[in-house]
């Protein structure tokens, strides 16, 4: 009787230890089966992202959220004066600006920057286009006209991308017209078309800037530096027919004003003086995040282009300099990405985007110390407005396509080699 009971047992506990052996196998299986469908989500994902310069990924994404942050501070005492229902009005479109714009830098990023060699004279077209609309429909805001009416768009920060696009791809088709004014027709007919249209809003800033790329773009590609001594003729020339005429007369005012902005606080200099007042208020430190004085109804619109202003208030110059310090190291990413470019095309483009960027930077830091005449050029991912902002997501969505394609180092080519020898 008791080797009966035994015998149960034992093959109970035989039963248990095949069960909990069973149990074991199947957890290792769902286990394994789980870490595999991770790896086929990271291998996809992999396909998507793989190969990007996630150096120039991480500071757009910082200097991004940053600007959210500083448009929060600097816009919302202005949402609370205009009596609009929501106070956080610009924290959210800036938000949404923000957010699809990373989504576009991601598209733009995957699409092969070869492509816009078949549609790169559809794509001047269609920015001169746009810029005939302003003038056609937009009326006129602050003195000037910037965007489409009814939908908000301005096309001129959208033109700066198109030229960069259009005079790389124009240099790689036509190689030799480099060398000659004659060869270089087409190109200054475009830069003088876009210029004309863009000041006539008039943006000067913006104008400056396109001009600015393109000779860029032409000079690395092997102009003759002789040729510059067109434009600097016209440039020279301009300046003296406005000191002399003093015309036209807003020019001629931001000309005069810079030297001195206190010299008429009350008009032509107030903004300016507003915003060196601010930058002294702040001090080595800041007076701290969203204490700035200036953006109580002192600086007209601090959230837009003196955004600069509000965050040397609040962040002292330490901020001041770390924000420079970002975007140098942006800077220099980008250019790291034109030299390893695969080919011409990739160099231009990237070029071209570094120019752009690094431009205005330098533009609206000489605006807001008073280095130079105001003019309306906002700081990259910074200042609020969403064409802007999307703009220059789709530059360094071009620039991560180059990166992307970049030449293979020695290590990868070797094993690369290697692979197709074994095989």
């Amino acid at each position: 009787m008791h080797k009966r009971d035994a015998e149960v047992e034992k093959k109970k506990t035989r039963a248990e230890k095949a069960a909990i052996r069973r149990a074991i196998r199947r957890e290792r299986r769902e286990k394994t089966s789980a870490i595999d469908e991770a790896k086929d989500f990271g291998r996809g994902l992999g396909r998507v992202v793989s190969g990007y310069d996630f150096g120039v990924v991480v500071l757009v994404i910082v200097l991004s959220l940053f600007g959210v942050a500083m448009v929060f501070s600097a816009g919302y005492y202005q949402t609370i004066n205009t009596a609009h229902p929501d106070p956080t009005y610009y924290l959210t479109r800036q938000m949404l600006w923000v957010g699809t714009g990373l989504f576009v830098m991601l598209i733009v990023a995957n699409i092969d920057y070869h492509f816009y060699m078949k549609i790169s004279y559809l794509i001047v077209l269609l920015s001169v286009v746009l810029l005939v609309l302003v003038i056609m429909t937009s009326s006129t805001v602050g003195g000037a006209q910037r965007g489409i009416r009814g939908i908000g768009v301005t096309p001129s920060e959208f033109s700066k991308v198109a030229m960069i696009v259009f005079t790389s791809c124009f240099l790689i088709k036509n190689p030799s017209n480099i060398r000659t004014l004659k060869g270089l027709l087409v190109l200054l007919v475009v830069m003088g078309v876009h210029f004309y249209l863009i000041v006539s809003q008039p943006n000067l800033s913006t104008a400056i800037v396109i001009v600015a790329i393109m000779i860029a773009i032409m000079l690395v590609a092997g102009l003759n530096y002789l040729f510059l001594a067109v434009p600097a003729a016209g440039v020279v020339a301009g300046y003296m027919y406005i000191m002399t005429a003093k015309s036209p007369a807003h020019w001629y005012q931001r000309i005069t004003s810079f030297r001195d902005p206190f010299a008429d606080f009350q008009g032509s200099g107030y903004q300016v003086s507003q915003g060196l007042i601010a930058l002294g208020n702040g001090g080595l430190r800041g007076l701290g995040f969203g204490r700035s004085i200036a953006k109580n109804l002192y600086l007209p619109e601090p959230q837009n282009d003196f955004i600069l202003a509000v965050i040397g208030e609040e962040l002292g110059y330490i901020g001041f300099a770390v924000l420079m310090l970002v975007y140098i190291i942006l800077l220099f990413r980008i250019f790291m990405v034109a030299l390893k470019a695969r080919d011409r095309l990739g160099f231009y483009l990237a070029t071209g985007v570094g120019v752009m960027l690094g431009l205005q930077v330098v533009i609206n830091v000489a605006v807001v110390t008073s280095s130079m005449p105001a003019t309306g050029i906002t700081l990259p991912f910074i200042s609020y407005g969403g064409t802007s902002i999307w703009s220059f997501m789709i530059a360094m969505g071009i620039v991560l396509n180059v990166s992307k394609k970049r030449i293979p180092k020695k290590k990868k080519v070797k094993k690369m080699m290697e692979a197709e020898a074994a095989a």
